[in-house]
């Protein structure tokens, strides 16, 4: 049976506008959205969980299960994938700056002058978070937080925040969503500070009841003796985030977070009845970590800090907190530096450079390479084969490095190298600024050089020679490091392959499988050359000055989960094909995307920013360029992390001329999944822009071309925002929170939220769409349209209602 808002939303669009010229100025694409969910859940959501029979009966419930089960609700309640975003955002602006001061030093500044600069730009940043929890503090000191609703226990906290003008979009944005995270821990603690009084014999059994036992004169002290001391607490790890956000620019491939701080994770291992078995695997799980992890990996640490110190059982445990996480953060500048494996390797890679341009040897360069591997072997972030072993160590470095120099040895020495940089042509920069002279763009001035760098031909073969110990590394199992044979293999094909993207392509045989583009390209060169040899990313010779049909614009995908399209339309494009210049980059150990923002070829007016740089798979440089093989094999994805820079990772950056000077804001993310497990609230957050929210407002007006409303092209557009991958999402999100433990029935629920989700959006354009009108009249930039479902339950045939609010702002 249709519901009675079906029939009023499709009484209201029996007039179909005509997807031919002339009749509908709605561009967007509607037609895919459908499809692609089905298409884009070949995914299984599922790949990380595996359901084992317990050995115990059911009324085997023990404290650690109980504990285990509230570490699972709160760290899903502080789960923010936008916090994730906000953090990667903040250390890549940090990069940025951090790198635009050393292209202004003569010489390399130490690790002290960086340090300081950094701490410079952080300080408002620092200053401000202080402000914001002492407000928070002072507002609930003598609040009565019993007597609130959550509703209005809400209202408080909003009430109690108070941005400060920061003059950073980026700090502003970070500021919000940590301010979210400290919300969501105080709504927490008062719950559970109700609960244990209403049962204390409960909250004795439990292990979260820190600071509870202080509570003699009943609820109406809970601000004053249990949420000042939480907030005291939660300022001093924030702190330690921002210190580590600090130390991971100095030093990108340090451990996650300072090591002052780390003692807090074991303390949360160890209540979790795994404080043994984490002991014994401490040192075999750093080895293992993602150590080219950023924002993601520091958010879940930020998390589990936050819940060692929620989990506290009293106030001595409490201390301990206090004095692992926050002591030595006054103690900062008389830390012992972390290993910088990354300055080794550029001091290494220089070196290498240097040896094989000036080489006059008749023997193979063996002992120069020897020398170099073990700089390339140190930032693995797992060390195979047991190389801790010194002879294991040796005897790979030697296998390696004995074919290797029999492949180079015709291209090392003064002359080769006369003849790689004659090939090359002038100093890069050149080439580069005298490309993007074309389509309105003004060269930066490097051209005036006018001479020939000779450290390049250097370069490019140390290039090639990391890039083919990277990749046997990368290809050969722990067992065939050890046979010479298959270790010659490997050399050898990864070399054809290295040499194929690092050389000019006139020193390669034009029957090589491996070269990279199937005309004349460029190569890739190492910047910025100002801070050599602490170069950052590799930037390709060639620009491509291409143009782009809608059609192609339409199928490469961006990383705020939609396509180029809309990304050129959101910066003003309006006619197709759109004439661009297309600049490509690659990362090296240590490069964050704020880096390449620093790319000193580019005009001095250009300023951007970090989410402009997208990866450059297989399938977008075939797209793009008509030159597949450019690009790198890699899932790309929506969720954080996603695109966090790997070494050797390319990217690519689309720059159009005559485009409005004027940046308008975009979400960094269309769609966003949030889920609160004390109330069992899924809330689907989508983000429109603000050129986009005008566009389905103008069809939801009357005055559109057929004289009526056209909510099926609207809703079409905001299903192609949120329908792909949102089931998968949803399913993963359900399973993670253990709300449904069997994946077929999560996978069930996932699509009927989904298909409510589409349901409820349909019935609120239909019967509210001037809520959303009045949201997008709102001077702020954007739209945010929230749909929540309240009380979601394992069973789907008790599904809620969902309520669809539109707010201004991207929020």
């Amino acid at each position: 049976m249709r519901s009675d808002s079906y029939t009023e939303s499709r009484g209201a669009t029996e007039d179909y506008v005509s997807p031919f010229s002339g009749l509908s100025p709605f561009g967007e694409a509607v037609d895919e959205a459908v499809e692609q969910s089905a298409a884009e859940f070949d995914e299984s959501p599922f790949e990380s969980y595996s359901f084992t029979e317990s050995p115990f009966g059911e009324s085997e419930y023990s404290a650690a299960d109980e504990q285990s089960q509230l570490a699972t609700e709160f760290l899903e309640a502080l789960h923010d994938e936008e916090f994730t975003e906000a953090l990667e955002q903040l250390l890549d602006a940090g990069a940025a700056r951090a790198l635009a001061d050393a292209q202004q030093w003569s010489m390399t500044p130490s690790e002290a002058e960086c340090r300081e600069s950094l701490q410079e730009w952080i300080a408002p940043l620092i200053t401000e978070w202080e402000r914001t929890i002492d407000n928070f503090a002072g507002g609930l000191e003598n609040a009565d937080l019993h007597g609130l609703a959550e509703q209005e226990l809400d209202e408080l906290l909003d009430s109690l925040e108070t941005p400060g003008a920061l003059g950073s979009e980026v700090f502003e944005n970070f500021l919000g969503k940590i301010v979210r995270k400290v919300k969501s821990v105080i709504k927490q603690k008062v719950r559970q500070a109700i609960g244990f009084v209403k049962n204390p014999v409960k909250g004795v059994i439990g292990i979260a009841k820190s600071g509870l036992k202080t509570i003699k004169s009943g609820l109406q002290t809970i601000g004053k003796h249990l949420i000042g001391p939480l907030l005291a607490r939660l300022k001093k790890i924030g702190l330690s985030l921002l210190k580590g956000v600090v130390a991971k620019l100095l030093n990108p491939l340090t451990r996650i977070l300072p090591a002052e701080i780390r003692p807090l994770v074991p303390i949360l291992a160890k209540r979790l009845g795994i404080g043994e078995a984490a002991d014994e695997a401490s040192d075999e799980a750093d080895e293992a970590a993602d150590e080219f992890g950023t924002a993601a990996e520091m958010s879940e640490a930020f998390d589990q800090q936050l819940f060692a110190m929620f989990s506290a059982e009293d106030a001595d445990e409490a201390d301990e907190f206090d004095e692992a996480g926050a002591d030595e953060f006054d103690e900062a500048d008389a830390e012992e530096p972390e290993h910088n494996t990354v300055a080794e390797l550029d001091d290494a890679r220089a070196r290498l450079a240097a040896q094989l341009s000036a080489y006059t040897g008749s023997e193979e360069p063996i002992a120069e390479i020897e020398q170099f591997i073990p700089a390339v072997l140190a930032i693995r972030p797992l060390l195979k084969l047991g190389l801790k072993v010194t002879g294991a160590r040796a005897k790979l470095v030697n296998l390696i490095a004995q074919p290797l120099a029999k492949l180079i040895k015709g291209m090392v020495g003064p002359d080769a190298a006369r003849i790689i940089g004659k090939i090359a042509g002038q100093d890069p920069s050149v080439m580069i600024a005298r490309a993007v002279v074309g389509v309105g763009f003004t060269a930066l001035g490097l051209e005036t050089a006018g001479h020939e760098e000779d450290t390049i031909p250097g370069e490019a073969l140390a290039s090639a020679v990391e890039a083919t110990v990277t990749r046997v590394l990368d290809e050969l199992p722990d067992e065939a490091l050890a046979d010479p044979l298959q270790v010659s293999a490997a050399v050898q094909r990864a070399f054809a392959e290295s040499a194929a993207a690092y050389l000019p392509d006139r020193l390669l045989r034009a029957d090589l499988p491996e070269r990279e583009t199937a005309e004349e390209g460029g190569f890739w060169v190492m910047m910025p050359r100002s801070t050599k040899p602490r170069y950052r990313f590799r930037k390709y010779t060639r620009v491509f000055a291409m143009p782009i049909p809608r059609q192609v614009a339409r199928a490469v995908r961006w990383n705020d989960g939609g396509t180029l399209e809309t990304y050129l339309l959101d910066r003003g494009v309006d006619r197709w094909p759109v004439h661009a210049e297309i600049d490509l980059y690659e990362t090296l150990p240590g490069t964050m995307l704020g880096h390449l923002t620093r790319d000193e070829t580019l005009p001095a007016a250009e300023h951007p920013g970090a989410e402009e740089f997208q990866p450059l798979t297989a399938e977008a440089a075939g797209l793009l360029l008509r030159e597949p093989a450019l690009g790198r094999r890699r899932k790309v994805g929506t969720a954080p992390g996603a695109y966090r820079p790997v070494p050797g990772q390319r990217y690519f950056r689309v720059r159009v001329a005559k485009l409005p000077a004027r940046k308008a804001r975009r979400p960094r993310r269309l769609t966003t999944v949030r889920w609160d497990p004390a109330t069992k609230r899924l809330g689907i957050v989508i983000k429109l822009s603000e050129r986009r929210a005008r566009g389905l407002q103008a069809r939801l007006q009357r005055a559109a071309p057929a004289g009526q409303r056209d909510l099926p092209a609207v809703l079409s557009a905001l299903r192609e925002i949120f329908l792909p991958r949102l089931q998968y999402r949803i399913a993963r999100r359900l399973l993670k929170a253990q709300l449904v433990t069997d994946p077929v029935a999560a996978a069930k629920l996932a699509g009927e939220l989904t298909a409510a989700t589409s349901t409820g959006l349909a019935t609120y354009l239909a019967q509210r769409g001037a809520q959303f009108a009045a949201a997008v009249a709102d001077p702020a930039d954007g739209v945010t349209l929230a749909v929540t479902f309240t009380g979601v339950q394992a069973d789907s045939a008790q599904l809620p209602a969902p309520e669809v609010v539109a707010t201004p702002g991207l929020k």
